[in-house]
């Protein structure tokens, strides 16, 4: 599993501020939540413009697609996003902004997707989310599907190591297929250059 080093700063700063936006416009705002609104980020970001929004690995677990360093942070009272967002009571999966959103990191794109997946989500809940991501003809249920993993769901396992081939969005676009692999290697270029 990757750890924060793994990623560059402007990436985290990125989901930060992402977070903090959403925290801020679709009401309800617990951790299932989240993790749904930031890959549907990262799926209309590659569909419209052929250019990840976070450029995150999302893998294919049972209830989603999924950032495990994400999940892990808000499963350790987020020790890499706590400047972004912190839990209203420590006893209820609802969170909300502690700090105010910087664009900083974002274009103009970025800003009207953020605003697309608030108009999308503001009044869905967690669990309509979960449905919308699994239902079928979705990168997750072609994950599933492909990787042959639905009877292992169904006896038990929750996390895999295989990723969301968010490329089969671009497939059939080649100016999107090309954006799509320039960003992937304009990413994973910024990446070597913490090692």
């Amino acid at each position: 599993m990757k750890s924060a080093n793994a990623y560059t700063e402007q990436q985290i700063e990125k989901l930060g501020n992402s977070l903090v936006y959403l925290a801020n416009n679709v009401g309800e705002f617990n951790k299932t939540k989240a993790l749904k609104l930031l890959f549907l980020l990262e799926e209309n970001s590659i569909k419209k413009f052929g250019v990840p929004f976070f450029g995150f690995d999302f893998k294919v677990w049972k209830f989603g697609p999924v950032v495990p360093l994400v999940y892990n942070d808000f499963q350790k009272e987020l020790k890499i996003l706590g400047k972004y967002i912190k839990k209203v009571d420590p006893n209820i999966d609802e969170y909300e902004a502690v700090s105010e959103f910087c664009d900083d990191e974002f274009s103009d794109n970025d800003i009207c997707l953020l605003q697309d997946v608030v108009q999308f989500s503001k009044h869905k809940t967690a669990k309509n989310l979960v449905d919308y991501t699994h239902k079928k003809g979705s990168l997750w249920h072609f994950s599933v599907f492909g990787n042959k993993l639905q009877e292992k769901f169904k006896t038990g396992l929750t996390t895999t190591d295989f990723s969301i081939k968010f490329s089969t969005l671009v497939e059939s676009n080649p100016y999107l297929k090309e954006r799509y692999q320039s960003s992937i290697e304009y990413i994973e270029f910024n990446k070597s250059l913490k090692s």
